[in-house]
């Protein structure tokens, strides 16, 4: 590694413009989870689309929640599970666990747009007692801590994206639900044989960014030298103002470990290419050791 003198930590230094990018991915998980873990307030400011109560009578095997008076919800946040070759029945057996806590009971739902969606599905938060004469908590919040599903990105999920990965990473590192079926694990930017067995479908992958490489069209994220070859994340162009207005400079995550979630393509390589930013986390960015890393000698 090059020796070089302490850099003056400012916005307009590199390592500035690191510090920078790490505040915006890593901050705000406190206060997301203090704003998440319950239902938001009803207060004035708040863009007003009509929540309400409702009985859950079923939930199918995409968790999705069939209501007493036929209507249906996709609980923003939740990727539910598939059958997988050791589980063919996963989706099924998930269904049935979600049920077994919300079947029956009324719960608090908040939508976030206006109409349902071109399923006819109403996209909205939705919060539940875990309890008798316990305080509604997040359905999102809860399934993700059980492992019964992986946080799904989005606009649906940006509000409470932070919390959501948290209890989403609490039961990953327990193992529970979903994260005990091996299908489901986090793959290595070299792991070619799970490429091969997960292609075109959702797959999570974390490693060092190797090298940033943009073109006329996309950004291409490369974790490794091979490229074409090596595991790669793209970045269309006409998406990239949706990462500058979040802070995000795909540049600056060079050097970095990050982890991607997204559908994996084969027809270019291995790669995932993503929309939004919600689509990636910042694990340790460049010239800061991964956690349980020995620090560097002082020069």
């Amino acid at each position: 590694m090059r020796t070089r003198p302490p850099p003056t930590r400012g916005p307009g230094t590199r390592s500035g413009a690191r510090a920078l990018l790490a505040a915006a991915l890593l901050s705000g998980a406190s206060a997301a989870a203090q704003d998440c873990a319950d239902p938001p307030p009803d207060a004035a400011g708040r863009k007003r689309i009509e929540r309400f109560s409702a009985r859950v009578a079923d939930v199918d095997a995409r968790l999705e929640l069939i209501l007493a008076d036929g209507r249906r919800v996709k609980v923003a946040g939740l990727d539910p599970p598939r059958p997988t070759p050791d589980a063919p029945d996963l989706d099924e057996t998930t269904a049935r666990r979600l049920k077994s806590w919300l079947g029956g009971r009324d719960a608090l739902f908040v939508p976030l747009y206006k109409a349902p969606d071109r399923w006819g599905r109403i996209v909205a938060e939705a919060y539940a007692p875990v309890g008798a004469g316990k305080a509604p908590a997040s359905v999102a919040g809860v399934a993700l801590e059980a492992g019964l599903a992986r946080f799904e990105a989005g606009e649906a999920s940006r509000r409470c994206r932070a919390y959501l990965l948290g209890r989403e990473g609490a039961a990953r590192a327990a193992g529970l639900g979903v994260w005990a079926d091996p299908y489901y694990a986090v793959l290595a930017p070299g792991d070619r044989a799970a490429f091969a067995e997960r292609a075109g479908t959702t797959a999570i992958v974390e490693g060092e960014v190797v090298d940033v490489e943009t073109s006329d069209y996309r950004v291409a994220l490369l974790f490794g030298e091979r490229r074409g070859r090596d595991f790669s994340v793209s970045i269309e162009r006409r998406d990239l103002k949706r990462f500058t207005a979040a802070g995000l400079d795909p540049a600056a995550l060079k050097g970095g470990k990050v982890r991607v979630r997204g559908v994996l393509d084969l027809r270019f390589g291995p790669r995932i290419e993503i929309e939004r930013p919600e689509e990636i986390e910042l694990i340790a960015p460049a010239d800061m050791p991964a956690a349980g890393a020995a620090a560097p000698e002082p020069r």
